[in-house]
This record gives structure tokens, C-alpha cells and sequence, in this order.
């Protein structure tokens, strides 16, 4: 077995109990997609929140 069919199955495995993994556990998968799509979201807005809350802006 070369060591790219051993990362192959080792990945499909890994695959596999994601799977089910996210059967037994949808709501914390539901939620962890919605964490990704909101940073993604954020990322293509370019949102940035500041810490004061306050705009400072120079004239």
C-alpha cells in the first residue's frame, strides 16, 4: 500500500465517522454551519466591529 492510497482511506475514514458523527449530533452540525457561513458572510463584507463602538473619523 503506497502512502497516497494510505492518506486516501485514512480521509474516506474520517469522512465516514463525520457522517456519523453529524447524524447523532445534527443540532451541534447545524450550528457549526452556521458559524461557518456567517464568518464567510463577514469575510466577503468585510464587517469589522470595533471595541469602543464609537466611529472615529478626522476631517
Amino acid at each position: 500500500m503506497t502512502t497516497l492510497m494510505l492518506i486516501q482511506t485514512v480521509l474516506e475514514l474520517l469522512a465516514v465517522a463525520f457522517i456519523f458523527w453529524g447524524i447523532f449530533n445534527e443540532q451541534k452540525l447545524v450550528a457549526f454551519e452556521r458559524r461557518i457561513v456567517r464568518a464567510l458572510r463577514r469575510r466577503n463584507f468585510k464587517v469589522i466591529r470595533s471595541a469602543g463602538g464609537c466611529n472615529k473619523q478626522s476631517a
